[in-house]
Formats: C-alpha cells, structure tokens, sequence
C-alpha cells in the first residue's frame, strides 16, 4: 500500500509496524508538510458496523487528548473501505522490545517510566477517557527517556468487540487484563492502573506475573491467583516499589489506588537514593531470617520507620505550602520527581525559521539555552536560519535544559535556490542574485496568495551554471479555501444539513441503513472525519438510521466440529458480546449442531471452540442473511 495517498494529503512511504488489528505506516502529510504514523484498521475489523461506529468515537475523543506523554492523534477517516487514525510519528522503540531485549529494568527507569504513564493517564481520565489496553507493546520510549503511551481510544474500541490476531485466536492484552476485564465486569480508571501495575512489575522483575499456554488460563489466573511480589523474583528491588506494585495490582477495584494522581503521589514520594540503601539493609535481615540467624541490632527497625514518616511529613509541608503560596500543580509534582523545586517544566518553543539570535532571545526568556550541533548548506532555508531542533518543538522540558539546533548554510554554490512560497517579483530577484534567470511562467490554482510561487524547475538545490533558466508555477489565488469538517455523527439529518452550511460544505449522497445504536433520521457515519479540512462546497456523503428493525428475526445457524483440534473441546458461541453458548464441553464425533439465533437489525456472530475462533459472521435479522 505504499505510495498511496489518503485523503488526498497523507502520501504513504513505508510500513513501519504491524498489530492484531492494524498495519502502521510512515507517511506524510502534504497540506502540513510533516511526517506523520498512519495506523490503518486490517479488514477483517472493516465489517463489523458496531466496531467502526465505536472506533471512530472513541479515536475522535482520542484525539482531543494532548500532553507530551500521550502520542497526539491528529486525524481520524475513511476512504473507500480503509479506515484509519493520523498520529504523531514518535522516533523511539517500543517498552516491550526493550523489557525483550534487556530483561529487568534498573528501578530507577522503571520508575521514571511508569510515572510518565500515570500522569498520561490522569490526563485522559481527567476527560473522561479509559484506555483499557495499557500494556508495554503500547508504550513508546524516545531516546532521551520520554514515555508516551498510544492507542487510546482504538483498545476501548476494540475491547467492545473481540480482539484477535492473524491466527484467529483471542489474544487481546490478556496478560494485562484487570480481574474485572477478564470476568467481563464493570470497567473503569482503575482498571487502567491494575494494568499499569501489572506493566510495572514487568519493568521491575522482566516477566509477567501470570502466564501460561492458554490465553484463558491466564485471564482466570488474575481472577483467582495471588501475584508473587516482585522482591521474590527480583530481592534487590525496592521495598516501597514493591509496595506500589501491590496495591495497584489488587483484585478488588475499591482496594487500588483511587486514581492515576493517587498513584502518581505514591510514585513521587519514593527517593531511590535512600531507598537503595534500606532496601539492601531490608534484604539482607530477611536473608539472614531464612538462614535462622538472628539480625544484628534488630531493634533499630522502628527508627527507620520514623525516618521515613519524618520524609513522608516533610512533603506533605512541601504540598500544603505549594497550594498556600498557589505553586502551579505541574511544578509540584515536576519538583517531586526531581527532588528539588528550582527546576520548573517549560514547553519548547519552536525554532525553525528563526536566526540563531532570534532563537537565543526566544530561549533566554524561558531560562532555556541552545547549542548549534551542524550548519550545512540547505536550498530550502536562507543561510543562517535554524532548519531543525532537538528537543521538538512542544515537548516539555526542565528549564536549564539545552536544545539542540542545526543551522542553514544556504545554497550550495552553482545550485538552484528554493524560490516556492516566495512572491514572483523577489523570486526573480533572488534568481538573478544566484546568476540564474526566470524561464517560463505559468499559472494554477492553489491555496497560496496570488502571484506566490507553487513549485519550480529545476528543483532547490539542483547543481546548474550560471545563466541557467528556471520555470515558475505561480499561484491565481483562486482556490477555494479549506474549512474544517464538523461532526455530524449523532445528529438529526435537518440539523446535520444546517451545520453543513454553516461551515459552507454540501450534502451529498445519503445512504439509510438499520442501526442498533442510532435512533430513526439520525447520522452514523461521515464521510470526512470530524476536524479534517476539506475544500468548501465539497459535497459530504452521509449515512443515516433507518432505526432499529421492526421486527425480531430467528436465523438457525449449522456449526460443524471438524474444525475443532481436540476429540473433546469446549464450545463457546457469541452474539455481539452475549455467549449464548458459554464454554460448553463439546464432542468431536457428534459431528455437528444447530443453533437458532434471535435479534434485530444488523449484529456480529462467532464461534470458538477452546480459545480458537472458527466462525466469523454478520447476521441481518431483517432480511434473514449470513455474511
């Protein structure tokens, strides 16, 4: 699928990673001019109305999310039948290839790391939004240890539906899963942290606390099995890590930490420098328990005890003194992590296109400072201008911190400058100071102003002698201009009419088909995803409900057992989310069974049996159709 252009601006380059469900892809984003991951949905999910309906909501809400530890999602759409999300392109490895390739990670960087996520999931909490999927394979690690968590939205999607891989076996995050998720009970944000525990103890000891064979097994071993504590697979970790781990991880919701904040306090009362050395006390009189000896001066415990209350007061003072004197919320708990409270957290500012005195005056009055790391010669910047930084610009730094640049050197003599984005009259001038001289002029439509140049030939940068003529396109400043899509899902077909002249786009084709989720007249599903920009005038087609079938329908379905691998297996049949088989013991010798099946309007059918799925259909109730 590479070179393929959705939307009519993201230009697919490359496949860069491949899930149960989606296929990544690095693309770029024409109308912005910046790199962008492009997750595209596998189309054994693109059938599944109910599925899309919930994906594109909840990647929609997704997006509304914005914090440097969240992977920002730019766009959600549809194109002929191929859906997918627009995200933030992030240079890093992935939290599980790293807890793969290096076992156990150093408590320290566990700790960083997890902090990071809590605070990303506070976030999305805070706005209403449970990720349901937080395992490492969704954890990104830049190279300057920046954790940012993805796929939000698309787990809670998913999870309405079922999760498989390429085998058709269920896969899900099952290693991950809440007690709650795993008996199919009420789910919500501390669900999120019993996951984040559980990623937690993997970071902390290098394996997950329950494992096995079956993925079912190991749903049922987080329902009724106790987790082992991490110091007995690992006895140099930190008591108080392990202690987070515990409760994070607890059985029962009501016995977690209350919130991601709760946890993230927990997280920030922890000083590793004081800690390695109790820890390493606390390790060595258990050890010494185990051999039967009796620890010297054991009667020295209570006054560590004291000591850390005494700690444990001192930033409780430190809090109550941050709300009195109204320290920002985001310095306290930055102070907390670090240990000090002179460093404050500032956002980088952007520098491209500046001088570099312009960038050291934008970087002095935010107590940042800069260093040129390359200058090299560059058609598209004027020499002297910053091409790229490091940190990007809106990440969140300490204040002190250094950021990088790469300074412009210009054109390389005897190439052809970058005159697109100039006006006709100073890209002539600019030829002519380069010893070049304008060739043909022609004219097209564009976004760009009037008499502004679209693109040229020779292109920037482009060895040439001197004389050498270069044609110009230019823009007739005619193109319409490009409005954002607004969101019509859930609307009233009248209402979805008005809105779309307002923002002066038109209604195009309607197609009505039955829904469970939509009453009659109402819009699910559009075109153009909400946000987008589109062309004004362009025509949207939108698809309404015909409500909910008027009549209940019975289909009688016929499963075969010759797909089943065991003589002896369990049968588990599904409509929607409801078993109405529940792992019931099946022979293979009995060759077959039927099943009536009752409903309404447009829903998902499957089969499993043990934990292989062997069926995967659509039934319409209405028209009694198996597809």
């Amino acid at each position: 699928m590479s070179n393929k252009i959705l939307a009519g601006r993201y230009e697919l380059i490359e496949k860069i990673g491949e899930g149960g469900m989606a296929v990544v892809y690095k693309a770029k984003c024409r109308l912005l001019n910046r790199y962008v991951a492009i997750k595209i949905l596998k189309p054994e999910f693109v059938k599944d109305a109910k599925f899309i309906e919930s994906f594109r909501r909840e990647s929609q809400a997704a997006a509304s999310l914005s914090h440097p530890n969240i992977v920002n999602v730019y766009d959600v759409g549809k194109e002929g039948n191929i859906y997918y999300i627009v995200m933030e392109l992030v240079e890093g490895e992935v939290l599980s290839d790293i807890i793969r390739r290096e076992g156990a990670l150093t408590p320290k960087m566990a700790l960083s790391i997890t902090k990071q996520i809590a605070l990303a999931l506070g976030i999305a909490h805070k706005n209403h939004i449970i990720h349901r999927d937080v395992k490492p394979h969704n954890i990104l690690i830049t190279a300057d240890g920046n954790a940012k968590i993805t796929d939000f939205g698309i787990a809670k999607a998913v999870n309405s539906a079922t999760i498989v891989n390429n085998t058709n076996t269920i896969m899900g995050s099952v290693h991950y899963f809440s007690p709650e998720q795993a008996r199919g009970g009420y789910v919500d944000e501390r669900s999120d942290i019993y996951s984040l525990g559980i990623v937690f103890y993997e970071m902390l000891t290098g394996k997950v606390p329950y494992d096995a064979d079956n993925p079912v097994t190991v749903a049922v071993m987080h329902i009724n099995n106790d987790i082992i504590p991490p110091t007995q697979i690992n006895p140099s970790i930190p008591r108080e890590l392990e202690e987070i781990v515990m409760k994070a991880t607890e059985k029962f919701q009501t016995n977690r930490y209350k919130s991601a904040e709760d946890m993230l306090f927990a997280l920030n009362s922890i000083d590793l420098r004081r800690n390695t050395n109790e820890s390493a006390k606390s390790n060595t009189i258990a050890k010494e328990k185990e051999s039967n000896i009796m620890p010297v001066k054991n009667e020295k415990k209570p006054e560590k005890t004291k000591k850390k209350f005494m700690l444990n007061k001192v930033k409780i003072l430190a809090i109550l003194l941050a709300l009195l004197f109204a320290i920002p919320a985001s310095q306290l708990v930055l102070a907390l992590m670090n240990g000090n409270f002179s460093a404050k957290e500032v956002t980088v500012p952007s520098l491209v296109g500046m001088t570099v005195s312009e960038a050291e005056l934008t970087l002095n009055k935010i107590d940042l400072k800069y260093v040129v790391d390359s200058e090299l010669f560059n058609a598209e910047f004027p020499a002297g201008q910053i091409m790229s930084q490091d940190p990007p610009a809106e990440m969140s730094v300490k204040s002190g911190n250094t950021i990088k640049v790469n300074v412009s050197k210009g054109v390389k003599e005897g190439s052809i400058p970058n005159l697109t984005n100039k006006k006709l009259d100073d890209a002539v001038f600019t030829l002519e100071n380069y010893g070049f001289t304008q060739g043909n002029v022609s004219v097209e439509s564009s976004d760009l102003p009037k008499d502004f140049v679209i693109r040229q030939s020779p292109m920037p940068g482009t060895p040439a002698n001197q004389g050498t003529s270069v044609d110009l396109v230019i823009s007739d400043g005619l193109k319409l201009a490009l409005v954002s899509m607004p969101n019509l899902v859930g609307m009233d077909i009248e209402n979805a009419k008005i809105e779309l002249s307002k923002v002066g786009l038109a209604l195009g084709d309607i197609t009505y088909d039955y829904s469970n989720v939509y009453a009659l007249n109402v819009v699910t599903n559009q075109e153009v995803a909400a946000g987008a920009e589109v062309a004004r005038d362009t025509p949207i087609k939108l698809s309404v409900s015909k409500g909910v079938g008027d009549a209940t329908g019975s289909v009688t379905v016929k499963i075969p057992y010759d797909q089943a691998k065991n003589d002896v297996f369990y049968l588990s049949v599904y409509l929607d989310s409801t078993a109405i088989i529940d792992y019931q013991s099946r022979n293979k010798s009995d060759g077959s069974e039927s099943v009536t099946l009752t409903g309404k309007g447009i829903a998902n059918f499957f089969v499993l049996f043990d934990a292989d799925k062997v069926i995967d259909k659509t039934i319409n109730f209405e028209t009694g159709e198996i597809y």
